[in-house]
């Protein structure tokens, strides 16, 4: 059920009122992390597309084809599904997108050190790997990762405290009014007043 605006308001008030603080979704620390994570993505989505338009214009009919076309299928699957992660974090589905976005780009990260290994196999992988590839997609990862961590945690503290709000509301109305109708209840809700209690009994009057 979607939450009413009065009562979040009063949910606000009372975090304000006894000092609860943690990282929400329109602080500073969020967007901090989306903004870095968009310039990573920025970045990662134009190597990507490089990186595909080069398999198919340098190696494709090449002897070790099979080899090359399951490394393309896997860029261009990691990188659907990364742009899928980007585009359904600005929905409510936070802890989705995290998940669409973080396992690919972990993926991307062996599939990509696999095809960029010193061929000698002395210097472990080639020094563009680590600037090209590692370095975005780790701070893709760790940035997503912050983000989804503060929206989920961020909505289940409201859900909790949300539920506080509620269940007192509803104690003092019953306490004072007697029992409520549904639809009481939920015009009540419309018209409540977070900074007037005094407002709580006006449904009864």
């Amino acid at each position: 059920m979607k939450m009413q605006e009065s009562v979040l308001a009063r949910v606000r008030m009372v975090e304000e009122k006894n000092g609860i603080r943690y990282a929400k979704t329109d602080g500073k620390l969020y967007k901090a992390m989306r903004i870095i994570y968009t310039l990573a993505f920025a970045y990662t989505m134009g190597i990507n597309l490089i990186f595909i338009a080069g398999m198919f214009l340098l190696h494709f009919g090449t002897d070790n084809f099979p080899n090359v076309m399951n490394t393309l299928i896997s860029v261009c699957v990691c990188t659907g599904l990364i742009i899928a992660g980007y585009v359904l974090s600005f929905f409510r589905f936070k802890l989705t997108a995290g998940i669409l976005s973080v396992v690919p780009e972990v993926f991307l990260i062996v599939s990509f050190g696999a095809v960029m290994k010193d061929s000698l196999g002395f210097l472990g992988y080639m020094p563009s790997f680590y600037w090209r590839h590692f370095i975005p997609l780790a701070v893709m990862i760790i940035t997503m990762s912050a983000s989804v961590f503060i929206a989920v945690r961020a909505r289940l503290k409201t859900q909790k405290q949300y539920k506080k709000v509620m269940d007192n509301l509803y104690r003092i109305y019953n306490e004072n009014g007697g029992e409520i109708t549904d639809g009481q209840w939920e015009e009540f809700l419309k018209d409540y007043d977070p900074t007037d209690y005094t407002k709580l009994f006006k449904a009864n009057e």
